[in-house]
């Protein structure tokens, strides 16, 4: 399966490191789940990194891109890291490239 946007983003620690689950979809609408280990990052660094690897594989964001993060159980979404993965990633929504 060759996917190209990012439909989720969830930060979260696990075993003292920073992990990114990511929700992948291809042009046909399967999904695919993938687990990025960061290492002991901080959640910030963590949604750059991964916005980073994204878009050196060509995967862009979905129009409706979530991005949640998990803290003491909790599991949000979160704006700001939101805006912190689109930065790095180096699109907005008014971009061509959107879907």
């Amino acid at each position: 399966m060759r996917a190209d946007t990012v439909e989720q983003v969830f930060v979260r620690r696990r075993g003292g490191h920073t992990e990114v689950l990511l929700v992948l979809e291809s042009p046909a609408g399967e999904r695919l789940r993938e687990t990025l280990p960061l290492g002991g990052v901080g959640f910030e660094e963590a949604a750059r990194r991964a916005a980073v690897e994204l878009a050196r594989r060509g995967i862009r964001p979905a129009r409706r891109l979530r991005v949640r993060s998990e803290r003491g159980g909790s599991l949000d979404d979160d704006a700001a890291l939101r805006d912190v993965f689109l930065r790095a990633w180096g699109d907005d929504e008014d971009d061509a490239r959107w879907d």
